[in-house]
């Protein structure tokens, strides 16, 4: 049988916690125009987890329930840089795997926080729900409130808890300014806002509120030992990286790219860190993580390739077959995206990955250290910024001076430069934290360097795809000619921001951006 896909759905919603006796106020108040009363319904759901409880732990929840409009599995995970409410449900349906059977579809795509433990019930709940539909102009829908009446159910059956809340799921996401006088009134009702804690986790008790393997860092200050801010530094990018891991498992938009950027900066993070740290540990770490962004490379750089060379095939002269040029980009390169992809989540299936994963978190809670990193991080990490500005500096003064002489400066030593500059601006980052406004000043100035001597290797890369294709030989004439002038417009752009870097460069370089460094 072919593996069903899961259904995604986009979960936008607010929860209150209420006593067995509230009642509901007037609900068509503000944008709501008119409430639909849906009936009730009695929800059955079994939750999985792992005997820590790793998902509750880190807000995803997995269920099998039965009742209702939507039974059948569903696993909710937190959707990266978006409010606490807002989760990203996938659903298969009931027969895609029996109780204590979670569908192999769904543990897959949280196999980063799972890894090798097993996955079994740990909690059934049994909930009587009243669904109102709340409608807004022209009658259309706005969002859902339900009234949930939970009873937790144990092993031998008998209720072992119950408790009461209410939902408010927004039909789509931007709605929630209209919702806001009815928030307002449920609140003045005796309604708690502010609840994001799930059912199960409330059935669960104490285990399933503890922190998650990799908890949100506190906030570090100079005078902080440099240690607590390297371990920051490290569960910080290592929580990004596991969303962004679920993310890609799931094919989200952007999701190579926030994943790439996420073990990027872990790297960053060791090299400049380095000094303080148990050499051989950071120099293993970094070449896994160093692995696993290789692998993610080639998706990645055929997303943005395409995307570009889509894009400018619209600066064709109207003259040329313009719609033959994007069908041959089109095809060529999903092609190879679609190869990348296995690839890369092949590499994400690996024991050596989920052996990563276990590092990182290891990591995360002591990093082995030197002495050296017991000091204030005030006197510790500029020193080590500092040589990573240095390299760049140098690099940034040699290329401006090879590009204003003979032929200018080769794209080999604008990748350098980028490359250098990256560096840099991740080992400024990693300090912002820290160092608060001077660094983050210096932070986003490093950061148009790198988007301009990004473009500059996008550009280039772009150029040369285009004319390795027209150099086939298996495409026709205009077509080939098309090609051609493409090439020429991707040139044209790489001048561009060679113009634009030597703009920039002075007001980056000015000392009083890093007069923090000098402290």
């Amino acid at each position: 049988m072919t593996p069903k896909e899961p259904e995604p759905h986009r979960e936008v919603e607010r929860k209150f916690r209420v006593h067995g006796l509230f009642r509901l106020p007037e609900l068509a108040v503000g944008g709501i125009t008119a409430v639909h009363d849906q009936g009730t319904d009695v929800l059955e759901a079994t939750y999985h987890d792992t005997n820590d409880l790793r998902l509750a732990r880190e807000g995803i929840t997995l269920r099998r329930r039965t009742g209702g409009p939507d039974e059948g599995w569903h696993l909710k995970v937190p959707v990266p840089k978006a409010d606490p409410g807002v989760r990203e449900e996938l659903r298969l349906p009931l027969d895609a795997g029996g109780r204590g059977k979670p569908p192999a579809e769904l543990l897959s795509l949280v196999r980063a926080i799972v890894r090798d433990r097993s996955v079994r019930p740990v909690a059934t709940l049994r909930t009587e729900r009243t669904t109102r539909l709340l409608l807004g102009e022209d009658d259309a829908p706005l969002a859902e409130l339900v009234d949930d009446t939970v009873s937790v159910v144990a092993g031998d059956g008998h209720v072992a808890a119950r408790f009461r809340e209410l939902e408010l799921e927004e039909a789509e996401e931007g709605t929630g300014e209209a919702l806001q006088p009815l928030v307002d009134s449920l609140v003045g009702a005796g309604a708690v806002a502010g609840e994001f804690v799930s059912k199960a986790v409330r059935a669960l008790g104490p285990l399933a509120s503890r922190p998650a393997e990799v908890p949100e860092p506190p906030d570090t200050g100079p005078k902080d030992p440099a240690r607590e801010a390297i371990r920051a530094h490290l569960a910080r990018h290592t929580r990004a990286l596991r969303l962004a891991d679920m993310a890609v498992r799931r094919d989200a938009d952007d999701s190579v790219h926030q994943m790439r950027v996420a073990t990027r900066r872990l790297r960053s993070g060791l090299r400049v860190f380095r000094p303080l740290l148990d050499r051989t540990w950071a120099d293993e770490l970094r070449d896994e993580l160093g692995w696993v962004a290789g692998s993610l490379g080639g998706y990645r750089d055929r997303e943005v390739l395409l995307a570009r060379l889509d894009e400018h095939a619209g600066e064709l002269p109207e003259d040329l077959p313009v719609a033959e040029v994007r069908a041959l980009l089109r095809r060529r390169l999903r092609r190879e995206m679609t190869e990348a992809r296995k690839q890369a989540l092949e590499t994400l299936g690996s024991e050596r990955y989920l052996a990563l994963q276990d590092a990182l978190v290891a990591a995360c809670a002591d990093p082995p250290t030197l002495d050296e990193a017991e000091r204030p991080a005030g006197e510790v990490l500029p020193p080590l910024v500092k040589k990573a500005w240095k390299r760049l500096s140098r690099d940034a003064e040699q290329l401006l001076a090879d590009e204003g002489s003979g032929e200018g400066a080769p794209d080999e030593e604008w990748h350098t430069a980028r490359k250098a500059a990256k560096k840099a601006r991740y080992s400024v980052e990693a300090c912002v934290p820290v160092f608060g406004d001077d660094a983050a000043t210096l932070a986003k100035q490093l950061s148009n360097v790198t988007d301009v001597l990004g473009e500059h290797q996008d550009g280039a890369v772009a150029a040369e795809a285009v004319r390795g294709m027209a150099a086939t030989g298996r495409v026709g004439a205009e077509v080939a000619f098309a090609m051609g002038v493409l090439h020429e417009v991707e040139r044209d752009h790489v001048e561009r921001t060679r113009s634009q870097f030597a703009q920039l460069w002075p007001e980056v370089r000015r000392r009083k951006l890093r007069k923090w460094l000098e402290a």
